[in-house]
């Protein structure tokens, strides 16, 4: 079963439009949100969690169309966006029960062991947090009220290389549960590479490839190549040349190309960088 439908999904800014975007995510996987920066990817974000309102498609949490969704229903995603969402003159203490106050299904003793894990002090105003904190913060609280779906944007910033494998740690962890999924953006793509079953590629609004991490890494591969060499491909097997002024690389389709030719494997970031940069130089 899908936990989170998207189909045909459109909003339309003044300087901006998303549109038809479609993917699925499956119960008990991570799928990651990748594109550059104004790419959409936190529109996506907001439209499902219905603080913004979609100008056409459809969205489905749970089997259920958006619009039928009730509270008990929200109050099972869990979501961090980028920035702080809670009254930063509040301590965490106060913000926990604050929480115990709206969810139902509230666990504190699962946020003040999030919390400890994470090192944050309880009796500080959330104002004096670090960006990390902050973040570790959010997310302690979006661990702690029984979500199936956690909705999760650019989580990771702020944060050093030892507390990002905690969260992503925790990520894994919390799919255990095979009726639960996480949608995470980064910029950190190694990062998403190395947790996520599926990786959804937005570009200026558009969707360009939703497919799982494992195929679509088998898919491509990079190569060193010159002109002649390049000239001998279907120009259908080249996604993207990058050139500079010593070598000459190119991100191919790896079962369009001769087995003569020697390949390289590439990561979900060369793979984005390359289509980011279509047809340029890079």
């Amino acid at each position: 079963m899908n936990i989170l439908e998207i189909e045909r999904l459109e909003k339309k800014y003044k300087n901006f439009s998303l549109e038809n975007i479609s993917f699925s995510i499956p119960e008990g996987s991570i799928m990651g949100l990748i594109g550059e920066n104004g790419a959409g990817k936190s529109t996506i974000m907001n439209l499902i969690t219905g603080a913004a309102v979609k100008d056409g498609g459809n969205i489905k949490i749970f089997g259920k169309d958006q619009e039928k969704l009730t509270y008990d229903d929200m109050a099972q995603v869990g979501t961090v966006m980028s920035g702080c969402g809670f009254p930063e003159e509040l301590t965490a203490d106060m913000a926990e029960k604050v929480l115990r106050g709206i969810y139902k299904t509230w666990d504190g003793d699962k946020f003040f062991g999030y919390a400890e894990k994470f090192g944050l002090p309880l009796k500080k105003k959330i104002r004096t947090f670090s960006t990390g904190m902050k973040m570790r913060f959010e997310i302690a609280a979006a661990l702690s009220h029984g979500a199936r779906l956690l909705l999760l944007d650019e989580v990771t910033n702020g944060l050093d290389p030892a507390a990002r494998m905690e969260v992503l740690d925790m990520l894994l962890d919390f799919i255990q549960d095979e009726r639960c999924s996480v949608l995470i953006s980064s910029h950190i793509v190694g990062d998403l590479e190395k947790i996520c079953d599926y990786i959804t590629f937005i570009h200026g609004g558009g969707l360009v490839f939703s497919e799982n991490k494992d195929e679509l890494l088998e898919k491509y591969a990079v190569i060193n190549a010159d002109d002649g060499k390049l000239a001998e491909l279907d120009e259908n097997a080249v996604v993207a040349v990058r050139k500079t002024a010593v070598s000459q690389t190119a991100l191919v389709f790896k079962d369009s190309i001769p087995r003569e030719f020697e390949t390289e494997k590439a990561s979900v970031e060369d793979i984005m960088l390359y289509y980011l940069k279509r047809g340029e130089r890079i």
